[in-house]
């Protein structure tokens, strides 16, 4: 099994490559910062890219990150 991992944190420079790195995965993680309200928002934004690009059968999870600075 091969395995890569891409953190784009995001950024608009990685916008019309992030394609390339997802079109035939299998899995995909989506990670949004829980202190951060339009983080979570744009989880929505990046799923549906996802889904649109990458095979039928792909496995999306969803992960909050930043949960020891809440509180």
């Amino acid at each position: 099994m091969k395995m890569q991992i891409w953190d784009t944190a995001g950024q608009e420079k990685y916008k019309k490559k992030k394609k390339i790195y997802y079109q035939d995965a299998k899995i995909a993680i989506l990670v949004y910062d829980v202190t951060n309200k339009q983080s979570f928002e744009n989880i929505q934004v990046w799923a549906e890219e996802v889904i649109a690009t990458a095979p039928k059968d792909i496995l999306l999870a969803f992960i909050g990150n930043k949960i020891d600075l809440l509180g």
